[in-house]
């Protein structure tokens, strides 16, 4: 069984099509739209920064900084090969966006080469996220910015007046993340990294439509999988799916999530 979630760990497989659905479809809706814009914000970008993205995806971070700061040097990085064919293809023009393809935990820059390394929903994916935090750390320079953005799949929720069916169904749905608690642990790990001055802020992500929610959390599949494995019976999950069908015609369905929004600065 798979899902949108388990495969983002190898993003060039079967389901990237998915992947760039889901990604696509994210960055175009308002709330997820506010929220890089403060973790922007929170960069300090001036002149000729230097920026770097990891794990930029299909690159939509970093051609909004190259084309709002087109002074600085934007970097994106990410393991997926077909994800940064189509981020160069739609940052042509932009001379200061730049792809490199390669893994978090072992970033091929130089010490202090950054002045501002940026994260986004990417540590829930990875294994031993403090390594890529290090990494992060390491390659920007003393007095420079890390930006972290995360969610905690703790606090996710997903109902429609049957809140035993949707519990369970968020918790499995945990159960797909590498790291489903990094939003909250986040700063503990910047703060293992000697990283300083440590800020956070929580945006809560609030979904009331069902077509919105299967892509941004696969509900679809996901409670698919949860037949397969056991955890619901085919009738619950029809049930559930009925329920949810009522709920938003009438306005009550609800899904929840908290991203968390860290910074700090290198001593």
């Amino acid at each position: 069984m798979t899902d949108i979630a388990l495969s983002f760990r190898n993003a060039d497989g079967a389901m990237r099509p998915d992947l760039t659905r889901c990604l696509d479809f994210m960055n175009g809706t308002p709330f997820f739209q506010r929220y890089k814009k403060e973790s922007w914000d929170a960069l300090r970008i001036s002149g000729n920064s230097g920026i770097l993205d990891v794990a930029c995806g299909v690159g939509f971070d970093v051609i909004e900084l190259a084309r709002r700061y087109p002074r600085a040097d934007v970097y994106g990085l990410d393991p997926s090969q077909g994800f940064l064919d189509l981020a160069r293809g739609r940052a042509q023009g932009l001379a200061n966006a730049r792809f490199v393809r390669g893994d978090s935990r072992r970033l091929p820059f130089g010490d202090g080469r950054f002045d501002a390394v940026r994260i986004d929903r990417s540590l829930q994916h990875i294994r031993a996220p403090v390594e890529a935090l290090r990494e992060m750390v390491r390659v920007t320079r003393r007095g420079g910015r890390i930006v972290v953005a995360e969610p905690d799949w703790g606090t996710f929720f997903v109902y429609n007046g049957d809140r035993a069916t949707g519990a369970k169904i968020a918790g499995f749905w945990e159960k797909s993340f590498a790291n489903p608690y990094i939003g909250r642990e986040a700063g503990a790990l910047l703060q293992q990294c000697a990283v300083e001055n440590i800020g956070c802020r929580a945006h809560a992500l609030i979904v009331r439509d069902e077509a919105a929610a299967d892509i941004i959390f696969d509900l679809t599949r996901v409670t698919e999988n949860c037949v397969a494995a056991g955890v619901l019976t085919q009738d619950e999950a029809e049930g559930w799916r009925l329920a949810t069908q009522l709920a938003c015609e009438s306005g009550a369905f609800l899904a929840c999530l908290n991203i968390m929004l860290w910074d700090g600065s290198i001593p």
